[in-house]
């Protein structure tokens, strides 16, 4: 009974494995020290440039205008330098959980590959499909756990795809 779990839990990992690292990753990746500095500091700036007059003070005006544009190059570096982190850290959450994932099911499809989840009476017949069903157990009248696999990583994707 827990194999049936597992599997399933497992095949929706697998699904839903992009938005779960979606949600996952803003916890992870955050702005760095530099970014918020050079935010605060422009924002400061724009303040002080909202209370000088062109017309009275036009070479402060034009200075501070100058001072903006550095920060805003510079914070756009700093930017870029972590949109590369992020996006290290999302291919590697994401392939990574897929790999564990993966690396789980396989266990689970050759180690019990000779098990069946479910065994049905002898009032249920399958054929034509009973020996696509509980193959490799040759079980009559069951479900395999590679069949199961099978379903619920079907299933699963049929899920996530409607989830936006």
């Amino acid at each position: 009974m827990y194999l049936i779990f597992v599997i399933s839990l497992l095949s929706l990992l697998m699904a839903f494995a992009s938005k779960i690292t979606k949600m996952i990753l803003p916890f992870i990746c955050r702005d760095s020290a530099e970014v918020i500095a050079r935010r605060k500091e422009i924002a400061k700036l724009r303040s002080d440039l909202a209370k000088i007059s062109m017309r009275d003070e036009y070479t402060r005006y034009v200075r501070c205008e100058r001072e903006i544009g550095k920060l805003e190059v510079t914070l756009n570096e700093a930017k870029g330098r972590d949109g590369v982190k992020r996006v290290a850290y999302e291919y590697g959450l994401h392939y990574g959980g897929m790999a564990v994932v993966g690396l789980c099911m396989m266990y689970i499809s050759i180690f019990y590959r000779y098990s069946t989840v479910i065994v049905f009476g002898d009032n249920f017949n399958f054929e034509p499909f009973g020996g696509f069903i509980n193959f490799p157990t040759k079980v009559p009248n069951s479900i395999s756990v590679v069949f199961w696999i099978v379903v619920n990583n079907f299933v699963a994707r049929t899920l996530a795809s409607y989830v936006k």
